[in-house]
């Protein structure tokens, strides 16, 4: 079985006449990702490996579940295939992960996220929000068969948040 928690990076700021590459979290965006990496069903995921795009507001988000969720040992790779707003880049880079992982964290961006979600899991998720946390389970050992899985959680801070 293989298993993909995605995760949608945390609200980012335009106050900054910045790149879109380089824009940093916003004050919402810090506390969503703090509450959402401090849950204890995300503590729980423990991944083989985390994978996240090179972009700031990615790299910032998941820092915090790095911190917070996942255990030190836990490889960590940076990749600018994630930085993908289409999901063509997320799909490709998905289908060439090591076939001996079989659980992966995936922090990326929409509609990229949304898309792929949709694709390849058994529900409609309208949109992923900022710092949402969907897990999809699929019944293969090779991640470029993983066409339909299963949803088995999803995470919206919005839903969560008081």
């Amino acid at each position: 079985m293989k298993t993909i928690i995605f995760i949608r990076h945390a609200k980012s700021s335009w106050r900054y006449q910045l790149s879109d590459e380089k824009r940093p979290l916003n004050k919402r965006g810090l506390l969503d990702a703090e509450f959402m990496s401090s849950l204890d069903i995300v503590k729980s995921l423990q991944p083989d490996a985390v994978f996240c795009s090179t972009a700031k507001r990615s790299r910032e988000t998941c820092r915090f579940f790095l911190k917070n969720a996942i255990p030190p040992e836990t490889e960590v790779h940076y990749s600018d295939q994630l930085y993908d707003l289409s999901g063509a880049g997320l799909e490709a880079f998905i289908n060439t992960m090591d076939s001996s992982l079989s659980n992966v964290f995936i922090f990326g961006h929409n509609n990229a996220l949304t898309a792929i979600v949709n694709a390849k899991g058994d529900q409609y998720i309208e949109n992923i929000p900022t710092c949402g946390i969907v897990k999809i389970n699929f019944k293969t050992n090779s991640w470029s068969e993983c066409s339909k899985g299963i949803v088995e959680l999803k995470l919206f801070p919005k839903n969560l948040n008081p």
